[in-house]
């Protein structure tokens, strides 16, 4: 698995550990993601970004 850890503009899901108290990984689409999700194992999930969401993240760079 190659999680991407870095956001970027394209970035449109985020997944998440079942706390939603860490992101493990950054995806362009719905399908990277949750097979992401999958590898990581039962405790995580995709979660599609809102435009406050991505903001926020654009504004940490």
């Amino acid at each position: 698995m190659n999680a991407n850890t870095t956001y970027t503009e394209t970035t449109t899901y985020a997944v998440l550990n079942c706390h939603v108290t860490r992101i493990l990984g950054f995806y362009a689409t719905e399908e990277e993601a949750t097979t992401a999700a999958e590898e990581f194992g039962r405790c995580s999930f995709a979660h599609q970004l809102n435009d406050t969401e991505r903001a926020a993240l654009a504004a940490q760079d």
